[in-house]
């Protein structure tokens, strides 16, 4: 089997990574490279994905990030594409959203939904072939619902290689990563993401944590409103259950419940079978636009809401809008809290993610409250002790030197360059 990264072994975003087997080509994810400065050119050229012979290829995707998925939309459409079911589901709804958008962005939304209708979905250990190789999905803890790595075995080599996508072990089914990992076959190769290799370990607090801070912050505040990423499921449920724990009325936009609706009653792992997602205690209020004032739509809010507001208190899931933020501003000042709870560098200026809109509404005054979507050195460490094989292959990093560094002494650390084809043999 031989292994190209095409991108990744020095970036995080854009991932493309390819498996070959005598001339059949699997590909995992197809992503968009993330703002700012790229390492690699924008109309990057594979053989087998984009150009060239495309009979003998496919194509994998790991989860919905952009950085994962973005390219979606370029992928010739007699090229099959495999993804989680319930995941290609949040993606497809993201995309319909997004295709009202006006301009480019909007255009690239339409192409990117119309292609993933034609995705093949499969379930969670739902083993498949394609040419030469065989595929088991393994589902993987990360910030995204529906996250899975691969274990690729090439069916008459023997080689078997796994691709572990974005992970980590500190959210909600941390425990139940570790049972499904111990189960896994003798790997000759992991291809591992390694984004948080330059954080220290402190910065991973488990999602059960930041749960428990939010329980306490909705009873210290009547009305908060928090801003989260709208595909962060176990995040938004976790500020669900915070609110429902504290009496507080649970407030979204209609965008945002057809999200959640999507793993409503899903079991997460299948270890946890009294585990899944559900409005256990109420369902939200669900906000919708008033379309009949002639300026731009508000969202319409009862006298009944209102009131609730006024009893019990709020939490809203918001977005960075002129709707959520004239609500905002209608909450009594002294009561009110905001929170960011995803990534701090949308709010740094010198950052090319910067969101001029979220750091308007937030302003200075607000919560810090989130972890990482991503392993942590230990974490990293305690998967490569599970195993005895010939290369570990970090991707996904902006720093595979400090990996090597840190992890090389002690694993077989094995640095590639974007393009650079390495050979995984039995021996």
């Amino acid at each position: 089997m031989k292994i190209t990264i095409h991108r990744g072994t020095d970036q995080i975003g854009g991932c493309i990574t390819e498996y070959e087997i005598d001339g059949w080509k699997l590909f995992v994810d197809y992503g968009e490279q993330l703002p700012g400065p790229t390492k690699t050119d924008s109309s990057l050229k594979i053989q087998g994905l984009d150009c060239g012979d495309l009979s003998k290829s496919a194509v994998l995707i790991t989860h919905y990030h952009g950085d994962h998925i973005g390219r979606l939309s370029e992928i010739a459409k007699n090229i099959p594409v495999y993804m989680g079911y319930i995941g290609c589901e949040i993606y497809r709804k993201l995309q319909r959203r997004l295709s009202y958008l006006i301009g480019e962005a909007g255009e690239k939304a339409r192409k990117s939904f119309d292609r993933s209708c034609l995705i093949h979905t499969f379930l969670e250990d739902e083993e498949f072939h394609f040419g030469p190789f065989l595929i088991h999905p393994i589902k993987m803890d990360h910030s995204a619902y529906d996250a899975y790595g691969f274990i690729i075995s090439g069916v008459e080599d023997g080689t078997v290689v796994f691709h572990t996508g974005d992970f980590r072990a500190h959210g909600v089914y941390g425990e139940d990563f570790w049972h499904i990992i111990s189960s896994l076959p003798t790997l000759n190769a992991i291809v591992c993401e390694a984004t948080n290799i330059e954080r220290s370990q402190n910065d991973a607090e488990p999602e059960c944590e930041i749960e428990k801070r939010f329980t306490e912050l909705f009873k210290e505040n009547k009305c908060n409103s928090v801003f989260v990423s709208s595909t962060n499921i176990d995040r938004l449920f976790g500020i669900y259950r915070a609110a429902k724990n504290t009496d507080r009325i649970v407030i979204m936009d209609e965008y945002q419940y057809d999200i959640l609706n999507s793993v409503i009653g899903q079991n997460d792992w299948i270890l946890n079978e009294n585990k899944c997602y559900k409005f256990d205690n109420g369902i939200p209020f669900v906000l919708k636009l008033d379309r009949t004032s002639k300026k731009l739509p508000t969202f319409f809010v009862p006298d009944k809401l209102r009131k609730l507001i006024n009893w019990k208190g709020c939490v809203l899931i918001a977005r960075p809008t002129v709707q959520f933020e004239s609500l905002i501003e209608s909450f009594p000042a002294h009561q009110s809290k905001k929170y960011l709870s995803q990534w701090k560098g949308y709010l740094n200026p010198d950052s090319p993610a910067y969101n001029s809109d979220l750091a308007k509404i937030l302003g200075e005054d607000y919560e810090y409250v989130h972890t990482s979507g991503h392993a942590d050195l230990h974490t990293l460490n305690t998967l490569f002790s599970q195993f005895s094989c010939q290369k570990i292959i970090p991707i996904h990093t902006e720093n595979p030197q400090k990996f090597l560094n840190i992890f090389g002494p002690k694993w077989p650390v094995h640095l590639l360059k974007d393009g650079e084809p390495c050979i995984i043999t039995l021996d």
